[in-house]
């Protein structure tokens, strides 16, 4: 499955930054508290919303950093389940798919497994200065990948007029909702 992704953080940065969908533009989110830089790109699909708040996160494997806000094609290749401070926060993982170095990368078996559990560590360990529970789960594929994207688009097609008017209160409300059961 290939889908374009708006980069926001490059690899090898310590840069937190998110798109600030009311004003516009990116912005810095925080300084990661530890030592830990990201090791892999991560941008997000727009029109989607996971269940922590923010659009569907995608995790780039790439060797080369990209420009934040850049459109990257990529082809996802399954998905990391993670549970961030108690909200659900999906990773969806795949590769540029205009490299040659990963034209035959086509699931997450594909991955070297030591890539697989850098990743895994990042995330288990990143938040640890900040006293922030994060739980990281097991790698999916690429089916159950599908499935929370498209999830994740109905849930921003709910929530999506109050988008436009900035109504967090109200999204915040459908999110809880919908989450009861997962």
């Amino acid at each position: 499955m290939k889908l374009n992704v708006i980069v926001e953080i490059a690899k090898g940065s310590n840069v937190k930054y998110e798109y600030d969908f009311v004003n516009k533009r990116f912005v810095v989110d925080r300084i990661l508290y530890g030592s830990n830089f990201y090791p892999m790109n991560y941008g997000y699909i727009e029109n989607t919303l996971d269940y922590d708040g923010d659009p569907l996160d995608v995790l780039i494997v790439s060797d080369q950093p990209f420009a934040i806000g850049c459109e990257v094609p990529v082809r996802i290749l399954g998905a990391m389940e993670m549970i961030d401070n108690g909200d659900i926060d999906t990773k969806l993982i795949g590769v540029i798919d205009c490299d040659p170095r990963y034209k035959d990368v086509n699931k997450l078996e594909d991955i070297a497994k030591h890539r697989l559990d850098e990743i895994k560590n990042f995330f288990e360990t990143y938040k640890i200065l900040q006293k922030k529970e994060v739980k990281v789960g097991n790698f999916v594929n690429l089916s159950k990948a599908e499935e929370i994207i498209e999830e994740t688009k109905n849930l921003y097609k709910k929530c999506e007029q109050y988008f436009l008017s900035g109504n967090k209160k109200e999204i915040d409300r459908i999110i809880k909702e919908e989450s009861k059961g997962h």
